[in-house]
């Protein structure tokens, strides 16, 4: 830092001030010469100078001078470091090998010094190599006897500090390395840049260093131990943006729950931001059995046949003889005995649908010998068994491809209730009528709706129907219907007339699209391949949630069968509404930003309306997913859907509103999402109403008082659906309560139910260390994988920005005091020694 630069303002006047000041100085000069005569040399000379200091003075003045400072200061760096707190880490690593345990020993200073570590370095190498270390140097002792005492004192002293190791389970491992050794990991990086110390499991929260060993001790809830998930650990939290984010290190096991892949890791290395892992935990497959992958129907209808599929993780018990036992309160259990085969066993129950309510289910097997965890041999569930129908109603123009593979996917569904109008079909007068009626006999005003044949409908799909034959009143009571009695509403787009053959408004409201367009795949094939044929389809994270769209209980695995499926050669693209929501987005190629793509290229797009809800499906030829399947994800895909819809008219409610949870059955440590959807009359009505939900356990006295009371809040663009957000409620049955103020909801409680479950975590069911992920990420980002024994190296491997920052500070001189005060001491001393030596 300092005062590098010095500038003036000039121009043309300069050179007059210029002019003016070299007159003063020879004016002054001549008052000089004849002053000489009057006073001595010294004085004649000293009122000179002065002088002469006045006019210069007065000449910079003039010229505006400006004195610059430049500063430079080095860019600020943080390091984020993130500690892995899902259930896995709670796991003592007994089964590991001697190589591992000898290097965590080292690392947390159980065993070494700078004496012996050359020897500690010989028996790590033997160990990893498969081999008995040499417990005693060639040149210590020849005595057999001294060698054979020494060799075993050593042993022993090596058990005992493996004993003690015994005792730590992988989180501990972790928060040692980080604040408890002679060096710890912590304050080595504060020193190179600032630390943003975090916990991880499927959350992520920012934690102060002196509380990290009571946030271990005590697992947050907000961070669903119950999950893993690296993306979350590699997130730098909100707040500094003024510093710049060097290098992540991660305090790990490497086991992922929930994405698997190096997304993240990816970005960083982009950014040129490296990623350390540090492996915590062994990498050997512990002798353990975990269920895990329970698939089964949450609500099946009374008489259904239900399976419950699962895997029994079974490493280490190839081949032995096991016995699963599944138990419901009610019911005598049911004892299965299978044989092992290698690390994962499949096992299936059929499960009891015959009486109705909800069953609760508890999946258990024995805690055998030599077990590495004990907690992760049971798994519970529920199952609700209902009698109903679904009652579905199909209308389509003429019996296309698409029409026909749905309508014969429901007809076959013994849960179904299906009717279906087809407005054009062929006739040969060899029948008196045709095979489906061929209009909807629909009642003279819209608000007869409930004499109507779309009543008793759950759910209607209205496929390619032409505008003459769907006339403006079917439209209207399509609106009461789903706005007033809740029900679903499913249109499905066609190349002849839906929707851009109708200029309804009332439909142009009810589409969750807007500015429908068609489009067809340029160059497609029309011979090739089903699978390599047109666009594919790519589920967004909403549409993941749904049932409806589940082929697989394992989200990863669900989404690649989605993507997989038979591609479209054309389809109906639309912008998505403000308030609707993509479940499903054409995979097209060169889309830059996948969620304005979504937007503009939902194919199945969603909006709630009214009391009941709206689905576009913008393809016809849902029908191409038979393709070497059968009806094993088109006829599920429409079943579920229709089973979704007639559990949307199902929820709780009366005339004005329609409440309860997002899902009936929820995991410990998952949100329960609760939504009350309001008609628009009521909320104009009462426009200063407040609702709220009362949350009691099912099994509280009526006078107890709620477990929590949410306000129910309005969801931004969807202004009749309000919504609460219960956290971390324990496993049990609740009952929901809703409450409101300001407003009349007449004399019945509206009560909804939800269950919430004991997690069957996949976290427990492979505890061992994964390793290759961890390189992964490691490459992806230009980091290196570091083992415990290794940390110290991570301050090395970081490197501080050698960036710096400049600042350019302006000080303006000839507007300062400081010059106001110089010119007139200036002229007083002037004045002072003219007026002591007798002049004038």
């Amino acid at each position: 830092m300092g005062w590098s630069n010095f500038s003036l303002n000039g121009g043309s006047q300069t050179l007059l001030w210029g002019g003016s000041a070299a007159l003063a100085a020879v004016l002054i000069l001549l008052l000089y010469q004849t002053e000489r005569k009057l006073v001595s040399a010294g004085v004649g000379l000293i009122l000179l100078l002065f002088r002469l200091s006045v006019v210069v003075l007065v000449f910079l003045t003039l010229l505006e001078p400006v004195l610059t400072q430049t500063q430079k200061k080095n860019a600020s760096a943080r390091i984020l470091v993130g500690v892995d707190l899902s259930e896995s880490m709670s796991t003592v690593d007994n089964h590991a090998s001697e190589a591992e345990k000898l290097r965590w020993a080292r690392a947390l200073e159980l065993i070494g010094n700078s004496a012996i570590n050359p020897r500690l370095d010989r028996w790590q190498a033997a160990m990893e190599a498969g081999k008995e270390p040499e417990w005693v140097d060639a040149n210590e002792t020849v005595d057999p006897d001294r060698r054979a005492a020494l060799q075993r004192t050593r042993r022993e002293n090596l058990e005992h500090v493996f004993e003690t190791l015994s005792k730590l389970s992988r989180k501990e491992i972790a928060q040692r390395l980080l604040t408890a050794t002679s060096a710890p990991l912590l304050p080595a990086l504060d020193k190179v840049a600032t630390v943003q110390l975090t916990a991880f499991a499927g959350k992520q929260e920012t934690v102060d260093n002196d509380l990290l060993g009571k946030q271990i001790k005590q697992v947050s809830p907000n961070l669903q131990p119950g999950f893993s998930d690296l993306n979350v650990g590699m997130q730098a939290p909100s707040g500094d943006t003024n510093s710049r984010l060097i290098g992540v290190v991660l305090f790990t096991d490497g086991r992922d729950t929930v994405t698997r892949d190096v997304a993240a890791a990816k970005r960083y290395g982009a950014m040129k931001v490296p990623v350390f892992p540090v492996l915590v935990g062994s990498t050997v497959h512990p002798k353990d059995l975990a269920f895990r992958n329970l698939n089964f129907p949450e609500t099946v209808f009374k008489n259904d046949k239900a399976v419950l599929k699962a895997i029994l993780s079974t490493a280490g018990f190839n081949g032995q003889e096991l016995e699963v036992v599944l138990e419901r309160a009610d019911k005598e259990p049911l004892t299965k005995k299978l044989f092992a085969t290698g690390d994962e066993t499949p096992i299936e129950f059929e499960l009891d649908a015959n009486e109705l309510g909800r069953k609760e289910y508890t999946l258990r097997t024995a805690v055998q010998p030599g077990e590495t965890r004990k907690d992760n041999n049971l798994a519970t569930f529920a199952m609700t068994v209902v009698d109903d129908k679904v009652h579905v109603l199909v209308v389509e123009g003429e019996a296309r491809w698409e029409f026909r593979f749905i309508e014969a996917a429901l007809h076959r569904d013994k849960r179904v209730d299906l009717a279906a109008v087809v407005y054009q079909q062929p006739y040969l007068g060899l029948m008196p009528e045709g095979f489906f009626p061929r209009e909807l006999n629909l009642p003279a005003k819209v608000e007869d709706l409930d004499t109507s044949p779309l009543a008793q409908a759950d759910m209607i799909v209205i496929g390619d129907v032409a505008s003459r034959d769907f006339p403006p009143q079917a439209w209207e009571l399509l609106d009461r219907f789903v706005a007033e009695s809740g029900g679903t509403l499913v249109l499905c787009a066609g190349k002849n007339d839906m929707p851009l053959g109708h200029a309804s408004p009332v439909l142009q409201q009810l589409l969750p699209v807007v500015n429908p367009r068609p489009s067809a795949v340029q160059g497609a094939d029309p011979f090739g391949s089903p699978t390599g044929r047109g666009f594919h389809l790519r589920l967004t994270s909403e549409g993941a949630r749904e049932a409806m769209f589940q082929f697989d209980l394992d989200e990863v695995q669900n989404r690649r069968l989605w993507s997989e499926l038979p591609g479209h050669t054309w389809a109906m693209f639309g912008q998505a509404k403000p308030g609707a929501t993509v479940f499903a987005a054409a995979s097209l190629p060169g889309q830059a930003d996948p969620l304005a793509a979504e937007r503009n290229f939902g194919i199945f797009v969603h909006q709630h309306y009214g009391l009941g809800q709206v689905l576009w499906i913008g393809i016809d030829s849902t029908w191409r997913w038979r393709h070497r399947a059968g009806d094993k994800y088109h006829h599920r895909f429409w079943a579920q859907l229709a089973r979704w819809a007639a559990s949307n008219k199902a929820t709780v409610g009366n005339e004005f509103v329609k409440f309860g949870p997002d899902k009936t059955d929820v995991t410990a440590g998952d949100d329960v999402v609760i939504r009350a959807r309001w008609i628009q009359q009521f909320l104009r009505r009462f426009p200063n109403m407040q609702a709220t939900v009362d949350i009691i356990p099912a099994t509280g006295k009526a006078d107890e008082p709620p477990l929590s009371s949410l306000p129910l809040k309005p969801l931004a663009d969807r202004g009749l659906i309000q919504e609460a957000r219960a956290v971390a409620l324990p496993a049990g049955d609740y009952k929901l309560k809703l409450k409101v103020q300001g407003a009349d909801l007449g004399d019945k409680q509206v009560e909804a139910s939800v269950f919430v479950h004991r997690p069957n975590s996949a976290e427990l069911a492979d505890v061992s260390a994964n390793l290759d992920l961890l390189r992964q990420i490691a490459t992806a980002s230009g980091g290196e994988v570091i083992y415990a024994d290794q940390t110290a190296r991570i301050t090395k491997l970081l490197k501080p920005p050698e960036q710096s920052t400049e600042t350019r500070l302006e000080v303006s001189l000839w507007d300062h005091w400081l010059i106001l005060v110089l010119f007139f001491t200036l002229l007083t001393a002037e004045w002072v020694i003219r007026k002591l030596n007798g002049l004038p």
